[in-house]
């Protein structure tokens, strides 16, 4: 009774407090779709591309705090998933996988559209389910803190009942957002016991304070406060909410020279992996720094060094330490350089960085930011005005470019202004993603595509144009097949409109003007 047994398993999933539900309607999930497009009471997205939709039933989890179900047919439409598995495992986002699948005794007979689906996700699921036959999953394995999968086998006929509405109602369940994300996880006193000892006797020109993502306002309220009163350098990256308490303002560029050149000899870590391209450097065993990682995710980020799981709100609400001396030498140096900054970005206002720091001061700062990997957070970081509290979102678990747009679709708020800058090659990575803005009542919606004809970030690695994928794409035609609004910018206009529907704002930097801005921003540093 595949219907029935279908409105059982949406019904199980409901009271695990699933309501929004992304399905990619094909033959073997019929019976799902069938009994989803019946219910009432949840949240129904429709897709056609499964690799798309599961990001932007990812951006929804983390919107809501709850998880979302993503349903697809049987065969590759299941691997186009993984993506999106491991992005969602790697931040804790507890993305619910429902793949319909051919019966068992057609795997491994070359059958259509089967493959042995079962154990496909391997260790970026917490807990999978192999279902047939109107079995049903117990659900106390499950975390809630990394992605599940139910692979449902349906046998024909798959439409096997009659079907009629009927009401789904989500349980109210605990937010999986700003708790701790593992079950080994350590208690707050001991982490902040763990935060003390790491301190004790360091001077503030000995400590640096790396601030990454921090996701809920009890952290950021708890993490504000502790570095306010420790009196350390402090960099906060974008994600983390606190950016403009930042005591080095100069980019990250500072942060190697303060372990080279001004003495630091310990760095704490605060929240998600920092962006920093310093978080590297310090695998290399001949820095001689010790680390500490305190994070609500259970990845420390580095092979080497201390690491505490726990729940930051609950860790640095209760720490009042105060490093003693002065670290004015680094704090000096940093305020030159980034005085030095602010002019360069005046004088070259069509470089990357430059457009980048005055579209910073026309975005609303009530406004949802979302920032893509790999150049553009990078520059928002550098470059982004330091002007009050910022809501900025990223993809940081594996820092992938796959799935932005709809990731940033999926956490798009409708009572606020929603802003998303992603860099050229990551707009063709996601092409599918406003499939999904036509679901949604958003707010004023705005794809910032900085088109600088390839991945620019690999020509200051390695200037090598193999890496960067050249090309003279523009993006005029993606946002009339979508029909969204369109601008070509190469310069930030002094007012910026309102639009009532979705626009695409291909900016174009000048080529020459980024090349001078980076020439000289590295020469400060020499």
């Amino acid at each position: 009774m595949n219907l029935s047994w279908s409105r059982k398993i949406l019904e199980a999933l409901t009271q695990e407090g699933v309501e929004d539900f992304v399905f990619c309607a094909g033959a073997r999930n019929s019976p799902l779709v069938v009994t989803l497009d019946r219910a009432h009471g949840i949240r129904a997205y429709s897709f056609f591309e499964e690799r798309s939709a599961s990001f932007f039933a990812l951006g929804l989890s983390r919107a809501s705090g709850r998880p979302t179900a993503i349903i697809t047919t049987s065969g590759t439409a299941v691997a186009e998933l993984l993506p999106a598995t491991i992005e969602a495992f790697h931040t804790g986002v507890p993305l619910v996988l429902v793949t319909a699948d051919r019966p068992r005794r057609l795997r491994g007979t070359g059958a259509p559209q089967a493959i042995d689906q079962k154990g496909l996700f391997g260790k970026f699921v917490s807990a999978e389910f192999d279902l047939e036959n109107g079995e049903m999953p117990s659900f106390n394995s499950w975390s809630k803190r990394a992605p599940l999968h139910l692979n449902v086998c349906f046998d024909e006929p798959l439409i096997d009942e009659k079907h009629e509405p009927f009401e789904l109602r989500a349980a109210q369940v605990e937010t999986f957002l700003g708790t701790s994300r593992t079950g080994q996880t350590t208690k707050a006193e001991d982490a902040a016991s763990s935060v003390r000892s790491f301190l004790e006797g360091v001077r503030a020109d000995e400590l640096l304070v790396l601030v990454g993502t921090l996701e809920t306002a009890q952290e950021r309220k708890a993490v504000s406060a502790f570095i306010r009163n420790l009196g350390a350098p402090v960099y906060c990256e974008g994600t983390s909410g606190l950016r403009e308490q930042s005591t080095l303002r100069s980019g990250d560029k500072i942060l190697p020279l303060a372990l080279r050149r001004f003495g630091v000899r310990k760095v704490l870590r605060i929240g998600g992996v920092p962006t920093a391209r310093v978080w590297r450097d310090l695998e290399d065993p001949k820095v001689a720094v010790e680390t500490l990682s305190v994070s609500s995710l259970p990845f420390a980020g580095l092979s080497r060094g201390s690491f505490v799981c726990a729940d930051l709100a609950a860790t640095f609400s209760q720490l009042e330490l105060r490093a003693s001396g002065s670290a004015e030498k680094l704090l000096a140096f940093d305020r030159e350089i980034f005085a030095k900054l602010e002019v360069l970005l005046a004088q070259e206002p069509q470089s990357e960085a430059g457009l980048i720091r005055i579209l910073s001061e026309k975005i609303p700062q009530s406004a949802l930011t979302y920032v893509g990997n790999s150049l553009p957070i990078r520059e928002w970081d550098l470059a982004a005005t330091y002007t009050g509290a910022r809501a900025v979102e990223a993809n940081r678990g594996v820092n992938g470019i796959d799935g932005q747009l709809s990731t940033f679709l999926g956490l798009a708020r409708e009572s606020t202004a929603n802003w998303c800058l992603l860099g050229d090659l990551t707009a063709l990575y996601d092409l599918a993603g406003p499939w999904a803005a036509q679901q949604r009542k958003l707010g004023a919606t705005c794809v910032v595509v900085i088109n600088n004809g390839g991945g620019k970030i690999f020509n200051r690695i390695f200037n090598n144009e193999l890496f960067e994928n050249r090309h003279s794409l523009d993006f005029s035609n993606w946002a009339a097949q979508w029909r969204w609004a369109y601008e070509k910018w190469t310069a930030i206009p002094s007012s910026i409109s309102v639009f009532s529907k979705p626009v695409v704002i291909e900016i174009v930097p000048d080529a020459d003007a980024t090349k001078r801005f980076w020439d000289q921003y590295d020469g400060f540093f020499n």
